[in-house]
């Protein structure tokens, strides 16, 4: 009774902590005004199971949401009748799950974790199987869930070091919430070893491989390619390099070295995306400060079409931008922030790629990046060089792309493995 007292009471201080960056957020950039409400408990939607079986799906942001999609789509496949609810926290996040699991019968914004919003949204819910994508584990969340009945599980599991720091500081809070899982399916022994160091039981623990190697990868077809490019506004005579995901200040590094590079290689178009939607405008901003010719995607084309940037600014089109590109840079590398995103996505297409130094993050990522040579990590310094170097060379290009593909192609099948676990068959 204390412990939840003193948990709520934390969680009150953080969010009054926090309260003024919201404010700001969504005055500034209209963040957070699609979602507040429902994570407040208000207009979260009546799930009426009539008898069925009910699984709630959570997945943190767009990531996660790519990650647990295969695995929700073949739930809904071999269980037809189950209802399925997927649960995000982000903005970006639900609009992913909007778009990559249609399948799902309800779509929501997972309500905030003070016990009086989320006790009576999973009293109305009555999940009978909760599974987690990742990471983000609330108590509360899972305690009531657990309450209820509910199985739970952890998919794609991952623990980052400085997680595992600080849970490690917390014990009894720690041993608390870990004890509230009935199984975890863990992404490798790198990982399982951390959740050990917690003092999870052994049993508990499952290596079922990473979800995003089996994620939907259908590549667009050469007359979709030519318009995709055409719509982009992309001379076809032009190289392209996609950087994806971008953070700040990673624009403005980038943007630094291909100024360089188009002294020496005038014919490369950049295609921009950065990975949260309020950042476009400022992204903009970046480009004019630098007097550098440019074009929003969600805007008609001006000018005299010479522009050698574009600003892909809209959600869920990373994937067919990789698919234009002679040479992939994945952004979140460059900043110790973040410390990585997926750097084997290029790869699906034959496409090589580059990323910066910081990839904690994503430490079995990089492992395999390194044991195919299918990137090149790169810093602020040689960036400029090394992209001269491999827009001079298609054939050093080809080379890493070839490794990427072969890479990828034993990849997968975490899926299936994941699901004959969870399901015990």
């Amino acid at each position: 009774m204390l412990f939840n007292l003193v948990y709520d009471l934390v969680l009150m201080v953080l969010a009054i902590a926090t309260l003024p960056q919201l404010l700001y957020q969504m005055l500034f950039h209209k963040k957070y005004r699609t979602s507040l409400l429902q994570r407040l408990g208000v207009k979260f939607p009546q799930i009426k199971k009539n008898g069925h079986k009910l699984i709630w799906v959570h997945a943190v942001s767009v990531g996660e949401t790519k990650a647990v999609s295969t695995l929700v789509k073949k739930i809904k496949k071999a269980q037809g009748n189950a209802l399925i609810l997927v649960s995000t926290v982000t903005e970006t996040g639900f609009a992913e799950a909007k778009r990559s699991i249609p399948e799902a019968d309800y779509h929501v914004f997972l309500p905030f974790d003070f016990n009086w919003i989320i006790k009576p949204i999973v009293n109305q819910v009555q999940p009978d199987e909760v599974i987690l994508c990742e990471t983000d584990f609330w108590f509360n969340f899972l305690k009531n869930c657990k309450n209820r009945g509910a199985k739970i599980s952890l998919v794609n599991g991952k623990l980052s070091k400085r997680s595992l720091q600080r849970y490690l500081s917390f014990p009894s809070f720690t041993k608390r919430v870990f004890s509230l899982f009935d199984l975890f399916c863990l992404q490798s022994k790198h990982y399982q070893d951390r959740f050990l160091q917690l003092g999870i039981p052994k049993e508990k623990l499952q290596i079922t491989g990473n979800l995003k190697f089996d994620a939907d990868m259908t590549r667009m077809q050469e007359i979709e390619l030519h318009n995709w490019k055409k719509k982009l506004g992309i001379n076809t005579k032009d190289l392209v390099l996609v950087v994806g995901s971008t953070h700040d200040p990673e624009e403005k590094i980038v943007l630094d070295a291909v100024k360089g590079l188009w002294e020496h290689i005038p014919d490369v178009s950049v295609v921009i995306v950065p990975r949260h939607p309020e950042r476009f405008n400022e992204v903009a901003n970046i480009l004019e400060r630098k007097r550098i010719g440019y074009r929003r995607y969600s805007q008609p084309q001006t000018g005299n079409g010479q522009e050698k940037v574009i600003l892909l600014d809209a959600m869920g089109l990373l994937k067919q931008c990789y698919q234009l590109a002679d040479l992939a840079l994945v952004a979140g590398s460059f900043t110790s922030k973040v410390g990585g995103h997926n750097i084997i996505e290029p790869s699906w297409y034959g496409v090589p790629v580059l990323f910066g130094p910081h990839m904690h993050s994503q430490p079995e990522l990089l492992e395999l990046v390194e044991k195919y040579q299918s990137g090149i990590q790169v810093d602020n310094n040689n960036l400029a060089d090394v992209l001269k170097r491999l827009f001079s060379d298609p054939n050093e290009r080809k080379k890493i792309g070839d490794a990427g593909l072969q890479m990828v192609d034993g990849l997968t099948g975490a899926t299936k493995q994941t699901y004959k676990i969870l399901f015990q068959l």
